[in-house]
């Protein structure tokens, strides 16, 4: 018995639609800031410092190794050299970390077209360039705010949990584990709320000098998210996140988030099959 074509043309189309939200869902990473220096001065176009800074970034688009989502690249000599560093989130997948990597690469210099200095970040990672050497210099500034708009209930409880959440973060992290200077972790308030947190340097600076920044970026939470009920600083060299709702992975690198996808498709897939084969048959 032949397949009525409205049929099949729906079949078709459940297909399409999975496969094509499938794709866009890993190939859109989600932006949070940037800064172009402009202390860091301006460079000519087709000078030396452009051709050093093109050819630096030209090498994140071709590399494909990498040590806890950390990249670190330098061109030139002298004062046209161009170095950069991006870092992706300890809870990103392989992937996801090197889409966000080439997404950031080709943006920043959309967004700071001639500036010899500049950083963006993104959800899941951290991208930076500069004229003067970074690695493993712990630098505080630029700085970025981000904050959830709703408010918590009760401030002074969730101040002094949250507070001693991201202190032990900040331990954590700072040590450095198989991630990197990587933590999450979460606490309770009262018998109904979770806070979630998320605390990262980048694993080039020494353990000090991260525990410095991330306590400097803790330090500012009153400033920009006092009573919020999720915020997030970003400082050159780390940065912290919190919220009641989780927004980190469980797993790590690749250990599961892409295979958790491809596991989703498959199923889907094969319940649209059953459901060609119920019809046609």
């Amino acid at each position: 018995m032949a397949m009525d074509l409205s049929l099949q043309f729906l079949f078709s189309s459940l297909v399409t639609a999975s496969l094509v939200t499938l794709t866009v869902a890993q190939q859109q990473p989600l932006y949070v800031d940037h800064s172009c220096s402009e202390s860091g001065g301006n460079f000519t176009r087709n000078s030396t410092y452009e051709t050093n800074l093109n050819r630096l970034l030209s090498s994140f688009f071709r590399t494909t190794t990498h040590e806890n989502g950390f990249y670190h690249f330098s061109s030139g000599q002298g004062s046209d050299m161009a170095n950069a560093i991006a870092l992706c989130r300890g809870d990103a997948s392989s992937s996801d970390c090197f889409n966000c990597i080439n997404s950031a690469n080709a943006e920043l210099r959309d967004r700071c077209p001639n500036q010899r200095e500049a950083i963006i970040w993104y959800d899941y990672c951290m991208f930076r360039y500069t004229n003067h050497s970074i690695l493993g210099k712990m630098e505080i500034n630029p700085i970025f705010y981000k904050w959830n708009e709703n408010n918590v209930r009760s401030v002074a409880a969730f101040n002094q949990a949250l507070g001693s959440l991201l202190n032990n973060l900040t331990n954590m992290a700072s040590s450095g584990i198989s991630l990197g200077k990587f933590a999450t972790g979460n606490t309770r308030v009262g018998p109904s709320q979770t806070i979630y947190a998320l605390l990262q340097c980048t694993p080039d600076v020494k353990q000090i000098d991260c525990s410095s920044c991330l306590s400097q970026a803790i330090g500012l939470i009153p400033v920009c998210c006092n009573g919020k009920q999720g915020g997030r600083v970003g400082m050159a060299s780390c940065n912290i996140r919190f919220d009641i709702e989780r927004f980190y992975n469980l797993t790590a690198a690749d250990s599961g988030t892409m295979e958790i996808r491809v596991i989703h498709l498959k199923l889907l897939l094969s319940y649209l099959y059953l459901l060609f084969l119920l019809f046609y048959f």
